[in-house]
Order: C-alpha cells, then sequence, then structure tokens
C-alpha cells in the first residue's frame, strides 16, 4: 500500500472518530438536558411530563385534525429565549396557546411575568394545568377553549407556542394579532412547523434562533413590526449574527 493510499485512510479513520466523538457528546448534551426536564416535576411537585397523542383524549375529529400531541417543553427554550429578546418580563404579559399541563406557565411565573394566560383545548390537559398551578400558589388564567377565538389582552405580550396546532389555527391567531391593542410583541415558537405563515404577514420580523449559550436550533422569535421596533429588529439580528470581527 502507498503512501497516499496509506493518508487517505489515516484521515478517514480520524474523520470517522471525530464523527464518533461528535455524536456521543451530543448523545450526553441531550441525557443531560433530558435528566433535567425529566427533575422539573420532582423538584415543583407538578405533573407536567410524559408525551400524550392527542387522539387519546377522544375529541371531535375536527378538533384533533386541528390538534398536536401533547409534549412539555424543555427549560431552556423559553428562558433562553426571554434572555435573548432582553425585555423585562414584568413588563409583559405571557400567553401560552396550547399551554398543555401548564409547563410553561410555571416557568413564565418564575421569570416574573406582570400577567400569565394560557389556552387549552382538551379539558383533561387544562384541569392538569390548574392544579399544578394552585399547587405552587402561581396566579394564571388558564381557559379551556379554542386558540382561534383567543382575544389577546391589551398591552405588551410574549406569545409562546410548542408546534400546539395546524396552519388553519395559525393563521386565525396571526388575523387576532393583526387588530389586537398590542404595542409590543414578541413570539416564542419552538418547532415552528409553520413559521412562514408569520413571515407572511407582513407586520412581524423574524429575529432567527437564539444564538450563544441558550442556543437551539428549534425555537425562532418573531418581534411585531414598527418604525421603531423594525430599526430595532434590525440593528438586534445585524449585532446578534454579524462575525466578531466585522464592524
Amino acid at each position: 500500500m502507498n503512501t497516499g493510499v496509506l493518508l487517505i485512510v489515516g484521515v478517514a479513520a480520524v474523520w470517522a472518530a471525530l464523527r464518533e466523538v461528535g455524536r456521543q457528546a451530543d448523545a450526553v448534551s441531550e441525557r443531560i438536558r433530558s435528566e433535567r426536564d425529566g427533575d422539573f416535576d420532582a423538584r415543583h411537585g407538578v405533573d407536567t411530563d410524559g408525551e400524550i397523542p392527542i387522539e387519546q383524549f377522544g375529541l371531535p375529529p375536527d378538533i384533533v385534525a386541528r390538534a398536536e400531541r401533547y409534549m412539555p417543553t424543555d427549560q431552556t427554550s423559553l428562558f433562553g429565549a426571554v434572555a435573548f429578546i432582553g425585555i423585562d418580563p414584568a413588563r409583559f404579559t405571557f400567553v401560552d396557546l396550547g399551554c398543555g399541563k401548564g409547563r410553561a406557565l410555571i416557568m413564565a411565573s418564575e421569570l416574573k411575568f406582570r400577567r400569565i394566560i394560557g389556552a387549552e383545548i382538551v379539558p383533561e390537559l387544562a384541569d392538569i394545568a390548574r392544579a399544578n398551578l394552585a399547587g405552587l400558589g402561581v396566579a394564571a388564567d388558564v381557559r379551556t377553549m379554542d386558540a382561534r377565538f383567543f382575544v389577546f389582552p391589551p398591552g405588551p405580550v410574549v406569545l409562546f407556542l410548542y408546534n400546539p396546532f395546524n396552519a388553519e389555527v395559525i393563521e386565525a391567531v396571526i388575523a387576532t394579532l393583526r387588530t389586537a391593542d398590542i404595542p409590543e410583541l414578541f413570539i416564542v415558537y419552538k418547532n415552528p412547523r409553520h413559521g412562514s405563515l408569520l413571515d407572511a404577514s407582513g407586520f412581524l420580523t423574524n429575529l432567527g434562533f437564539p444564538p450563544g449559550r441558550y442556543a437551539r436550533s428549534d425555537v425562532q422569535i418573531w418581534r411585531l413590526n414598527s418604525p421603531q421596533t423594525e430599526r430595532e429588529a434590525e440593528g438586534l439580528v445585524q449585532a446578534t449574527w454579524q462575525p466578531k470581527n466585522q464592524a
């Protein structure tokens, strides 16, 4: 075997080893994240864990067609998003459409949001969310309702979505937001399957994915447009994504 062949074989072996190290590191990180999330219920004395198919609740077919399975969010998604957008939560109402068992609402209380509202179409999940929040003494308003008909409160809002429903419902929420009395709005969308609808809204700016310590490729953030916020959003995106050696 000549030197060139040996070199190629050696490089291939090194790359294979590096890929395996990366795979193992990713697996360890995911396991640590899962363990931390699994500890959430134990630490708070609540029931928010588990993945439940929407079909399990015996809902009418039209609701099943619009809704998605229940899955609790991880802590870094919400905490990282709030850190990225740099707001004072005490000025904002936190709204979680498709709030499930209320884990994100509990996190919102830890972040000290001014007001906390959740909407959930599955009565069993809404009841669990209320029990969880009551047990922790969290003052939150959980409504058993269809998110298409949710009326946003006036004032600054952070809207949290964890891929809770299909495009039809997202379009209805966008239509409601278009005319809502909300001077400041951030949308934190985890697993943004229908994010293109927000991009096409004409009144929202896509800020991208939270970078740095809380980087998550499955969380995307939008901000309400205005002459001032458009300039700020452009500056925030540029400051976030420009290489350090650029002005």
